[in-house]
């Protein structure tokens, strides 16, 4: 074909421009990364590893200060390095485009140019005009419009402006008063054992049905209570002879029983106001 050296060509220059802006891309993220760390002291997070601290006191090569820098920056590098790994990974390859760039920036070679790739094995009188058509119109343009110029320009200032101000920030010591180390002061820490959730559920369980009680019978106080974890009901603290005297009591309004699909029971007034309260309880 008489136009595929010049598209070898473009194609060549075109990728060159974008290679170049990746690379720009990828380093203004490190020292966007960079800064970020700087100003928040992310130095710390390298300390919470065993033996970092220790290493950073005994190493006598680097002042403390710079060495925390280079940490930050190792921290960077690491960081933007599996960034472009997942981002490579993630994103599905996409081929370098050169033909459809071509037509879609150049309207005199829209559909030639596909046309022409389409029938390079076809050599006739038709073929062949449409190939020096196709040349003529790719010597003619200025390959420059498409290249990413000013998005590299962009980038770079980014860069630069990122650059600078890491520079700044070193050199004058600057950084935020914000530190991992004051982030994990603020978290509090959950009680040993168990978690917080559950002892609020214990401490409910115990004291949520608990009822106290006193009654007056034949003149004498009788303290009664439920007990919530064995579900027993009623205890109470009395004698033989005031315990004699209840059953009785509840054995003689037996007849007072009646079999329905609600159970019910003739009970002394004494015990109103407890049950009353007991079942009040249970509502609440």
């Amino acid at each position: 074909m008489f136009f595929e050296p010049v598209l070898v060509k473009y194609k060549t220059y075109l990728k060159r421009y974008y290679g170049f802006l990746r690379l720009l891309i990828i380093a203004e993220r490190f020292t966007c990364l960079f800064l970020l760390m700087i100003l928040f002291n992310a130095y710390e997070f390298a300390y919470f590893l065993p033996g970092m601290a220790t290493f950073s006191k005994t190493q006598n090569y680097i002042d403390p200060y710079r060495f925390n820098i280079i940490l930050m920056a190792v921290g960077a590098v690491i960081i933007t390095f599996f960034a472009v790994v997942c981002n490579k990974l993630l994103r599905k390859k996409r081929e370098f485009n050169l033909i459809s760039m071509l037509e879609r920036n150049f309207p005199g070679l829209r559909t030639k140019l596909g046309t022409a790739c389409d029938n390079k094995q076809n050599f006739n009188i038709v073929t062949n005009k449409l190939f020096l058509d196709v040349l003529k119109e790719l010597i003619g343009i200025d390959i420059k419009k498409i290249a990413p110029l000013r998005q590299i320009l962009r980038t770079f200032v980014i860069f630069l402006l990122f650059s600078g101000l890491i520079v700044f920030c070193v050199a004058e010591d600057f950084s935020f008063n914000i530190s991992p180390s004051q982030l994990k002061e603020k978290i509090p820490d959950l009680p040993a054992g168990k978690a917080a959730g559950e002892m609020e559920n214990e401490t409910v369980d115990e004291t949520e049905y608990g009822v106290e009680a006193v009654i007056i019978k034949n003149g004498e106080q009788i303290e009664m209570e439920i007990n919530p974890s064995l579900g027993l009901g009623f205890t109470n603290q009395v004698d033989s002879e005031t315990a004699n005297e209840l059953n009785g009591s509840s054995n003689g309004s037996k007849k007072g029983f009646r079999y329905s699909q609600s159970y019910s029971e003739e009970l002394p007034e004494e015990y109103e106001p407890l049950i009353k309260q007991y079942f009040e309880k249970l509502s609440s």
